[in-house]
């Protein structure tokens, strides 16, 4: 074999490894395409399901720089319903801190655990969403406590005590690597709740199911 054959016969491999190359990288796209089509198609679920106020205490007190003003604590327990429909992926989610609102002052907010959801299955998750001592400076809702369940005394009382509308915001995100870091959907959705805190109820769940707004 002359010089000039060795010649021709080294493009020739040089080319048949570059369209080796060319056609298993577009052969993987396409395929990692197709993976992340099918992903988007399986989007998680997410049900509010209850709102629980284990208190809602309004009291005189002073903020930090001793400014004399009503302050509010709230100790109260959020539950909604995570499935993850994926056929074959998990799910890593987080969210945006629960914030739980009277007309534009934040009386309570709360942080969810991360955590991964494997293919196929549902959870129900708890957020406790607390405000200790929230300054008002009037612009709150003028109520007291409603005081705890007892004789007919305190059941008077408490009826006397107005409700309190509340709105429940937060945004859930929602990652799945179905092909390691190549195909890596995500899927975000805002939640926001119309809740009315009726002293009545307290320390008794209120449902969601009706009135909340995904987004």
């Amino acid at each position: 074999m002359d010089e000039e054959d060795h010649t021709r016969i080294v493009p020739c491999k040089c080319y048949c490894f570059l369209a080796f190359l060319l056609g298993f990288v577009a052969l993987f796209s396409f395929f990692a395409l197709v993976l992340w089509g099918a992903s988007r198609s399986q989007k998680p679920r997410i049900v509010m399901g209850t709102i629980r106020f284990d208190n809602f205490i309004i009291q005189a007190g002073t903020d930090a720089s001793l400014v004399p003003t009503d302050m509010a604590t709230t100790n109260s327990t959020v539950r909604f319903t995570y499935r993850n429909r994926g056929t074959f992926f998990g799910i890593h989610v987080t969210a945006d801190p629960f914030q739980l609102s009277y007309s534009q002052l934040t009386l309570a907010s709360g942080d969810l655990h991360n955590f991964y959801q494997p293919r196929s299955s549902s959870r129900t998750v708890s957020v406790a969403v607390v405000g200790n001592k929230v300054p008002l400076y009037g612009g709150g809702p003028t109520l007291t406590a409603a005081p705890a369940a007892g004789g007919k005394g305190q059941q008077q009382a408490s009826a006397k005590v107005a409700s309190v509308p509340m709105v429940l915001r937060t945004t859930l995100h929602s990652r799945a690597y179905v092909l390691g870091a190549l195909v890596k959907p995500k899927f975000t959705l805002a939640v926001e709740c119309r809740v009315l805190m009726n002293p009545n109820k307290q320390n008794k769940p209120i449902s969601l199911r009706n009135a909340c707004h995904y987004s």
